[in-house]
């Protein structure tokens, strides 16, 4: 136990920050209500581990402590954080973990993640009120069948634009359902350096991100070989090359800063392709700060017209631990907030939910957040995200094809060189992860 802490601790910390079976019908079983019965009222306090930056205490207070109060007001819920592996090696696991799909391989290593089929079972929770994609992508990870997580938010990706940007420079907006392509000629006509200021016209994040649309993998995962020297990758690399290839988003050798929070803070970048929660909670903290931003949003660009994903699906998702000694609860408190009641809460609140989308949830999505009145929010319901078959080796993947990425625009490598040398240095990667096991 000790050496898979020492081999995955460092990926865990990072992992955590990013980022089965059909289930027959439970609420036949026999003996359910008795076994219902005999969960303790007692009072309880679980530990909740969140991730530092992973989602702020309001939503901890908003999602999970105040719905709990009023559905189980023997269990009171602590927010902890600090070192995952420092808690697992003092024998203080916490009875409940939130993390993305990314962090699950790290979290599987460590062998603290508790199988939930037999809570769901127990409880009748009904998963397929549950977008299936939601569903689907967490049963990736369970390799005899177990559900390791439940959902409780999805992360979608939009298209944001700065309408006055677009508006000094008379440029038409972005329209639903561009390309890739088409997107990176508009923000040609948009990067430019007009009054000593340096406007961009896209910011859509390092290589990695593009591949998302097409869902690649970065390893085989029955053989535990990296994949990266496909027609695929090369595409992804190239249209990378081709959004940093216009002027002004190299300087003095280096990438420019842009990111999607440049988007909303100085606001000279004009569009910014990046997750719906991420940039919303952003415009939140600056409307709440006395400031505004002109803006809107349309789908994001895809591959191909009319084809492709709203990147790989991402899910915030509910563990329960194994070392847990209060595992009915725990699990009373995830499938609460992955319930009905606390779904409609986190759906108001601008945040996506996991529940099937009705036509209701979509009017009232964002109901509570004045600056989202008006926007079009359906940017978030049209793409379907993809579903991503997560390996241990995917954060070392993603970082090798920045890199590939970084060196074609820097470098001048070509695509296929940069592909093969992320490839040799991947499998190398995962040789000396095996042999230090």
């Amino acid at each position: 136990m000790k050496r898979k802490l020492a081999l995955t601790a460092a990926v865990l910390a990072l992992l955590l920050n990013i980022g089965c079976q059909n289930q027959s019908n439970p609420s036949q079983s026999g003996g359910k209500s008795t076994e219902l019965s005999q969960v303790s009222t007692e009072p309880v306090t679980l530990k909740l581990y969140v991730a530092q930056g992973f989602f702020a205490q309001e939503d901890f207070e908003a999602n999970f402590v105040e719905p709990m109060k009023k559905k189980y007001p023997h269990i009171t819920l602590e927010m902890v954080s600090g070192k995952l592996q420092d808690m697992i090696t003092s024998g203080d696991v916490p009875d409940i973990l939130i993390a993305g799909l990314p962090g699950v391989p790290a979290l599987q290593d460590l062998q603290i993640i508790e199988d939930l089929n037999p809570y769901i079972k127990k409880f009748a929770l009904d998963l397929s009120k549950y977008e299936p994609v939601t569903i689907e992508s967490i049963k990736k990870f369970g390799e005899k069948g177990e559900m390791v997580a439940l959902p409780f938010r999805m992360n979608i990706p939009a298209l944001f634009y700065n309408k006055d940007i677009f508006e000094r420079f008379g440029v038409a907006y972005p329209k639903e359902g561009m390309t890739w392509e088409e997107t990176i000629d508009l923000a040609r006509k948009l990067t430019r350096n007009d009054g000593g200021v340096q406007y961009l016209g896209l910011y859509a994040g390092g290589a990695d991100r593009f591949a998302m649309g097409l869902t690649l993998p970065y390893v085989k995962k029955q053989t535990n070989e990296a994949v990266l020297t496909t027609d695929s990758w090369a595409k992804v690399l190239n249209l990378h090359k081709m959004m940093y290839d216009i002027p002004g988003y190299v300087v003095d050798g280096k990438l420019s800063s842009n990111s999607h929070t440049v988007f909303v803070k100085d606001q000279k970048v004009a569009m910014a392709g990046y997750w719906g929660t991420d940039v919303i909670g952003e415009i939140d903290k600056l409307v709440k700060s006395g400031q505004d931003l002109h803006w809107d949003m349309v789908t994001l660009p895809t591959f191909e017209k009319g084809k492709g994903y709203a990147w790989q699906a991402e899910t915030h998702n509910m563990f329960v631990t194994a070392t847990s000694k209060h595992k009915d609860q725990a699990f009373q408190v995830i499938s609460h907030v992955a319930g009905e009641e606390v779904q409609k809460i986190i759906n108001k609140s601008g945040r996506i939910p996991v529940l099937k989308k009705t036509e209701e949830m979509k009017k009232e999505f964002g109901a509570d957040l004045e600056f989202l009145k008006g926007k079009n929010t359906n940017a978030f319901f049209t793409l379907q995200p993809g579903i991503h078959e997560h390996t241990k080796y995917d954060l070392k993947g993603r970082s090798l094809i920045v890199e590939a990425g970084n060196d074609m625009i820097l470098k001048g490598i070509d695509v296929n060189t940069a592909l093969r040398n992320a490839q040799e240095k991947l499998n190398q990667y995962i040789k000396e992860q095996a042999a230090a096991q």
